[in-house]
């Protein structure tokens, strides 16, 4: 996750919002604009380059647009494409709507989809998108004005899903080097907000687009205001400096706006997993696996760490998802984890459990760093593996050391999970071929199992649902027996919105890192500041 450059105080904040007459904001509207707090600053706009967080959705900025998009149920749904195109084998035709412009008043043609596309499968453009979403495609053209046509090298039942990434205008970028081009900061979208400017370490505004293709823009001005630090962000929604905070808050302080004139918004958002590598030498037999999940008593932390605002979980796809298997289940049982225990050869010592040599069981256990949650989750899970005996010292890091605690094996609690199509995610987090791939994040459980890696190549060579379902039912039911995964808590991504603000109704769902065009803001173009 990146971090933001500097803080806003809340005094200069007003100022910086107050100052829509200054040279900077000539021809900004009158009315009071909505703002919004988010906790990192971009480094880029450009959505050929993922979202703020570089991860592989490509979330954009609602400055652009995609071929489709998604509504509150997460169902997709047409945006520059006029309907919904199938995929049902190796060609995907797409036509697109004929009433889309560009900011500068140009049209939104195939062209632009083809250079997009293009763009992102060019090795010399610096996107992460080409290696995570785009194996399977080989080809865009554009048949016509209207009429795209992608060829894929393989069946890619999730294809629609990669059709979501903002396009970008051919117009103005054609003769341009895409890493290093002033579009990347200041950039020309075709979605419902139109880049106005970006203070560095402050904000990013944004006015309406009176001609978007979806129709009316509720809010005349928009502020994206940067505020890293999460008790900042609270004062500020409390003294009314910003209407809305879209980061996320810890429950405990989400709770206490509870209160008149504020809403607060929970999102479900991922799962909270404990990875327990299969080549650590503490965690090679299943049964000591096992063990550790049914040792730690979800409720409680649900309850306890999430203040009720999460719920327990046992796979890795969420309840409700079209792939879910609901079924899988394990129960809060510290004596038959106990018992498991015994039968693989450890035994108590006094307090502390032990090998056949006295050598005793400790492990470091890490988390991510800044979040309040993860830290409670990572203490109760401390706290249930102690009455068990066993040792555990907890450590936070950040995103590059998490990584290498991962490539040295180090069990860790992590985010993950998605709401979207599974094979997005499941071939790198589960697949034996990923093991040892250079990226600590793919198959960090280390799991080698040939019924896992069938099941998951069955689950993204058929386009049949039924099928599907069935292949990522086999998939969940297979990682929750090897026990390399834990899934322990769904918490929910809580935001804090002022009343003022009319229009907010967040998508039933958010996966992964909560962006700008899905979860809470994914109908942004609705919102309005109503006094």
């Amino acid at each position: 996750m990146r971090r933001c450059l500097t803080v806003a105080s809340a005094a200069s904040l007003v100022l910086a919002v107050a100052a829509c007459g200054d040279d900077s904001d000539a021809g900004a509207d009158d009315t009071a604009p909505l703002v919004i707090a988010v906790g990192a600053e971009p480094d880029n706009l450009n959505p050929i380059f993922g979202d703020i967080y570089g991860t592989i959705y490509g979330d954009k900025w609602p400055m652009f647009s995609g071929l489709i998009g998604y509504d509150q149920q997460l169902n997709q749904v047409p945006d520059l494409a006029a309907e919904l195109p199938e995929v049902t084998g190796t060609t995907v035709t797409v036509t697109l709507r004929d009433d889309a412009t560009w900011h500068d008043g140009e049209p939104v043609t195939a062209h632009d989809v083809v250079f997009t596309y293009e763009s992102i499968l060019d090795p010399d453009v610096a996107t992460r998108l080409r290696d995570l979403l785009f194996d399977s495609l080989t080809e865009v053209r554009a048949v016509d004005d209207t009429t795209v046509e992608f060829t894929l090298g393989r069946d890619d039942p999730a294809f629609l899903d990669k059709l979501y990434i903002g396009i970008i205008p051919e117009h103005l970028l054609a003769d341009e080097d895409l890493n290093t081009t002033e579009f990347n900061v200041e950039p020309v979208g075709s979605g419902p907000f139109v880049f106005d400017q970006w203070r560095r370490g402050e904000r990013i505004v944004l006015t309406a687009h009176d001609g978007w293709h979806g129709g009316e823009v509720a809010s005349p001005r928009l502020t994206f205001s940067f505020v890293p630090d999460e008790n900042a962000r609270a004062a500020q929604l409390d003294t009314g400096t910003v209407d809305a905070e879209a980061s996320s808050l810890p429950p405990q302080t989400a709770n206490t706006f509870d209160r008149d004139g504020f809403q607060v918004v929970g999102v479900p958002g991922d799962s909270l997993a404990l990875i327990l590598p299969n080549d650590n030498p503490l965690f090679t037999d299943a049964r000591v696996r096992e063990a550790i999940g049914l040792a730690i008593d979800r409720q409680a932390i649900v309850d306890g760490v999430f203040e009720g605002r999460a719920e327990p979980v046992y796979a890795v796809l969420p309840p409700g998802h079209w792939a879910a298997d609901e079924s899988i289940n394990q129960p809060h049982d510290p004596a038959e984890a106990q018992q498991l225990l015994d039968a693989a050869g450890w035994s108590a010592d006094g307090d502390l459990l032990v090998d056949d040599a006295g050598e005793p069981f400790a492990f470091t256990l890490v988390y991510g760093a800044g979040d309040a949650g993860d830290r409670g989750a990572a203490l109760a899970v401390a706290d249930d593996l102690a009455q068990l005996g066993m040792q555990v010292e907890l450590e936070s890091a950040g995103h590059a050391v998490m990584v290498d605690h991962l490539a040295e094996g180090t069990p860790a609690l992590n985010r993950t999970g998605t709401v979207f199509d599974p094979d997005l995610d499941f071939l790198d987090t589960f697949h034996s071929s990923r093991i040892d791939d250079g990226n600590a994040f793919n198959n960090p459980a280390v799991i080698d199992d040939p019924a896992l890696d069938a099941a998951l190549e069955a689950g993204r060579a058929s386009f049949d649902p039924a099928e599907r379902a069935a292949a990522y039912a086999e998939v969940q039911q297979l990682v929750a027996a090897n026990g390399g995964y834990h899934h322990l808590v769904r918490p929910e991504h809580v935001f804090v919105v002022s009343d003022r603000v009319a229009g907010v109704d967040a998508a039933i769902g958010e996966g992964h890192l909560h962006g700008f065009s899905r979860g809470l803001l994914w109908n942004l173009h609705e919102w309005r500041v109503t006094g």
